[in-house]
């Protein structure tokens, strides 16, 4: 038995005490036992040991082994796809509705188009007069159509006039040359958008000057067949801080009134978000692939779920009051920018009562021409490319929608004019263009 000295702290080296009440396990047999009688027995408490820590740079080393590990996952994940299955378009991925594949991602017109993160489609960079639909074009490193194949427009250089023509297949100039497929060659190289003509009338009449060898004239054709209102300004923020253009020239219309099952503030979303997804889908097979057969379960599931088809009711791309604060915010930030603006109402031959969209496209003039006027911005509008002049229009038009060569022509003659009357360009000449 123990006496109270043998309780005392004087006795033990290692610590506090815990009396041994407080250890259920061999107290509880020693009292059992009668071994302890009434007293107590203590035993040091155990101290916490904390375990060695990791220094910084093994920690660091660590992280990287991880991190370089998955990175090198997801390229073996990358490369298997590549190598053994099929590549998938991200045009095909982006683009969504019904309208907008027929316009650019079907087998008959992908063949000058890829995707692009923010605007779901754009051209081929570096074509070298390729022919599609009646079309025969070129287009630079930029992805624009230029007569200058592979060229890289870059920040503008001291001294050069920059003209930016911002727009849908008319600005883009659909079916100008005109070309037959089976004889790709056979075009007359004189039949240009009016972008084009432009840039040739402007630097006819401003010849280099050996005073002045850095002076240049350059029009750029910033557009694409089918876009809207929506993708321009998406457009335009995203570039014109490169472009720094001096004048803008913009026209949308057509396809903001087209009807589409999903409206563009949908289908076209721009924000950080959207774009990021896309950037992955465009730039990873691997990742392609996950979003197409994720696709493809969802479609299932909704046609099993369905016992009925929807009853899709397809409106405007753009709605009107979305079309004229795109325009407006177009204008503003040219302005803020330092450049002069021109609007040009979209062309269209006549209103076919039998094509739905034809009196919206009414519509969506006269109020786009109403608001640019208040706004003191000039706005082009030729009756020749209106309905009003129908049916003695028709030598302008390739078709409803789109002007022919002689109808581009009659549309840089008018810029011109409207550009020489205003001194829109400082001190270059302008010359008149005869249509």
């Amino acid at each position: 038995m123990l006496s109270a000295a043998s309780r005392t702290s004087d006795n033990f080296d290692n610590g506090p005490w815990v009396p041994l009440r407080s250890t259920p396990g061999f107290y509880a047999f020693a009292c059992s036992a009668g071994w302890l009688g009434d007293h107590s027995i203590v035993f040091p408490a155990p101290i916490d040991v904390p375990p060695p820590r990791l220094s910084r740079k093994r920690r660091l080393v660590y992280a990287a082994i991880l991190y370089l590990g998955f990175l090198g996952l997801l390229a073996a994940v990358e490369v298997g796809t590549r190598l053994t299955m099929p590549h998938i378009s991200s045009l095909s991925l982006f683009v969504v509705t019904t309208q907008q594949k027929a316009q650019v991602a079907n087998e008959k017109q992908s063949g000058i188009f890829e995707g692009d993160p923010l605007l779901l489609w754009r051209l081929k960079p570096n074509l070298d007069r390729a022919v599609w639909d009646f079309t025969v074009l070129s287009t630079n490193a930029k992805h624009l159509r230029s007569e200058h194949v592979g060229e890289t427009i870059g920040p503008k250089q001291p001294g050069t006039t920059r003209i930016v023509c911002l727009g849908d297949s008319v600005t883009f100039g659909f079916r100008v040359p005109v070309v037959w497929p089976d004889k790709p060659t056979e075009y007359d190289p004189s039949w240009l958008p009016f972008p084009m003509l432009l840039e040739k009338e402007l630097c006819a009449a401003n010849p280099a000057d050996p005073a002045n060898p850095y002076r240049k004239i350059e029009v750029v054709t910033m557009a694409v067949p089918g876009y809207t209102s929506h993708q321009g300004l998406a457009w335009l923020r995203r570039d014109i801080d490169e472009l720094q253009p001096d004048l803008l020239i913009a026209s949308f219309g057509w396809n903001d009134a087209s009807f589409s099952d999903v409206p563009d503030r949908e289908a076209i979303r721009t924000n950080w978000y959207a774009v990021t997804l896309r950037r992955l889908i465009d730039s990873s097979q691997a990742f392609a692939h996950a979003v197409h057969r994720l696709r493809a379960r969802e479609a299932k599931a909704q046609q099993r779920n369905e016992t009925a088809p929807r009853n899709v009711r397809p409106a405007a791309r753009v709605s009107q009051q979305e079309y004229l604060n795109n325009m407006i915010a177009i204008e503003d930030l040219a302005r803020q920018r330092g450049a002069s603006v021109i609007v040009i109402a979209a062309p269209y031959r006549d209103n076919d009562p039998n094509v739905p969209e034809a009196d919206l496209m009414l519509q969506y003039r006269v109020a786009l021409g109403t608001t640019m006027r208040q706004r003191g911005i000039p706005f082009v509008e030729i009756r020749e490319l209106t309905p009003e002049a129908y049916p003695s229009n028709e030598g302008w038009f390739g078709e409803r929608i789109h002007p022919n060569h002689m109808g581009h022509r009659l549309i840089a003659s008018e810029l011109l004019k409207l550009i020489s009357a205003r001194r829109m360009l400082g001190d270059l000449k302008v010359q008149e263009l005869v249509p």
